[in-house]
């Protein structure tokens, strides 16, 4: 069920319900017009940045009510941890957020040595900060929501920092920064890896997935929204949990705005995720990393002097 309030700017998405806010490209400083994609059943619409390429929705969520969205419990489910272990975790290793965590834990072991003090923003629950640490790493996480972070404390027997990234100071500087399935879903995309380079050390690196527009399923279901095809109502943007999808172009217009320096850039598909062995899966997991075919990119960015 969606209704919609245009006078009180209030929406009702499902279980989750909040103001809205008009807005505009958060990269560009003088934005030009941009383009509108699609436009959804509650007045929601998708707009495409001509000079960045960013995608967004506007109007979306205020930050108020972006942050209740990750306090509903219609948001996680719970369930995952019922009876949950690390060990029976590790051992079921064809699980996604297991092998996901790996292949991060992996690509982070590429550019930091063990013992460095890495920094997991959004961390939710922090299976990532549990899986890193295990591995010699000094981690710690940052989560907005307090319904994550408590699940984290309680089950996986982590230590979390409750609270905004933006307002974080902990009085020392990090070697790596990961940010990983976030800067779709916050408020002011700049002001958190601004942020995330004034924590970092000369030299450190930042670790970034965030969805991919471009990505060959995304383009296909757009393109079939657009020609209204499927009547899904444009749903694989994510709205209203996600407010921005961005390409290759767009996240290092982003990256190097806030004073990084894109070194990698891969896509890794679902099949990768999934822990897909034989020929025919790896040749596909090489093609879509080489040329950003999945729903999702990867960038491995270092901090500017």
């Amino acid at each position: 069920m969606t209704d919609i309030d245009d006078s009180a700017k209030y929406i009702r998405y499902n279980e989750f319900s909040g103001r809205l806010e008009d807005v505009s490209c958060p990269i560009c400083i003088d934005p030009p017009p941009s383009k509108l994609i699609f436009k959804t059943s509650n007045g929601v619409a998708i707009w495409h940045c001509s000079d960045c390429e960013i995608m967004y929705a506007s109007p979306r969520f205020t930050k108020e009510s972006l942050l209740n969205i990750y306090e509903n419990r219609a948001f996680v489910d719970g369930s995952f941890y019922d009876e949950w272990s690390y060990e029976k975790w590790k051992r079921e290793n064809r699980d996604r957020s297991y092998v996901t965590q790996k292949l991060k834990l992996q690509l982070l072991s590429r550019f930091l040595s063990e013992k460095s003090r890495v920094l997991d923003v959004g961390c939710g629950t922090g299976l990532f900060c549990l899986e890193t640490s295990k591995h010699g790493f000094n981690v710690e996480g940052i989560e907005p929501s307090g319904m994550l972070v408590e699940m984290g404390r309680k089950v996986l027997n982590v230590y979390l920092h409750h609270g905004f990234v933006e307002d974080f100071d902990p009085g020392y500087r990090y070697n790596g920064i990961v940010v990983w399935d976030v800067l779709e879903h916050v408020h002011n995309p700049v002001e958190l890896v601004k942020r995330c380079n004034d924590l970092m050390e000369d030299g450190g690196y930042l670790f970034v997935q965030v969805p991919n527009y471009d990505g060959i399923s995304n383009r296909f279901k757009t393109f079939l929204c657009q020609k209204r095809v499927k009547r899904s109502d444009f749903k694989h943007f994510g709205f209203p949990w996600h407010v921005y999808s961005f390409n290759k172009r767009s996240l290092a217009r982003l990256l190097m705005a806030c004073g990084f320096s894109p070194y990698l850039f891969e896509s890794w598909s679902h099949m990768l995720k999934d822990g897909a062995e034989g020929f025919l899966p790896r040749l596909m997991i090489s093609i879509s990393k080489r040329f950003y075919l999945s729903d999702y990119i990867t960038c491995v960015a270092r901090k500017l002097p």
